[in-house]
């Protein structure tokens, strides 16, 4: 794709995004460009992601440790939602994963995140973005594939085969697969009260 044609892109999926949330009466900004009365929502909303991105990557990172891919499967499986809730029972705001390529439903965007998620293939966010919600504030951040995910999310004929048939039986419609390293996976999001 030419540089003009890219830039074209970018500007049409930026006017999508931006009536998209218009439509829902949620405005967005970009975490250095927010209103000084959402510093302290957004502030707590970020603090919970970061615990929940640390907390899951260290269990992910033991797991790899102890039972290579297949533990980290297990982990994803059944210590995510965990950590996940305990982070929002610590912190008081809602915290979690979605994707664009989804590998479990349950992680499945809410309405706000839509838009990132649909503009995601095009025009992928590369930064943290605020959202007021109503009562609270929505932050969400891409997360990149890194070298240790692509044994999971990598491409699937790489794949180790009883990972493979472990992800099949566990999410039989998973389409977390196909990334390379430093590719959108997809986004970490929080839900703080105002």
């Amino acid at each position: 794709m030419t540089p003009p044609r890219r830039a074209l892109l970018a500007i049409a999926t930026l006017f999508a995004l931006t009536a998209t949330l218009a439509c829902g009466r949620e405005r967005s900004y970009a975490r250095d460009a927010i209103p000084a009365e959402l510093a302290t929502p957004v502030a707590n909303a970020e603090v919970a992601m970061d615990a929940l991105q640390q907390r899951l990557a260290a269990r992910l990172g033991e797991a790899l440790a102890q039972g290579g891919p297949a533990g980290a499967v297990t982990v994803c499986t059944d210590d995510a939602p965990k950590i996940a809730s305990d982070v929002a029972s610590e912190f008081g705001v809602a915290v979690g994963r979605t994707s664009h390529k989804l590998r479990n439903g349950a992680n499945a965007p809410r309405p706000w995140l839509k838009p990132f998620v649909g503009a995601a293939m095009t025009e992928p966010l590369t930064g943290t973005t605020v959202v007021e919600l109503e009562g609270k504030v929505g932050v969400v951040r891409p997360i990149l594939t890194q070298a240790r995910c692509l044994q999971c999310h990598g491409d699937s004929t790489a794949i180790a085969a009883d990972v493979a048939v472990l992800l099949h039986r566990t999410y039989p419609e998973d389409r977390a697969v196909g990334f390379t390293e430093g590719q959108l996976r997809g986004f970490l999001w929080a839900e703080a009260p105002r």
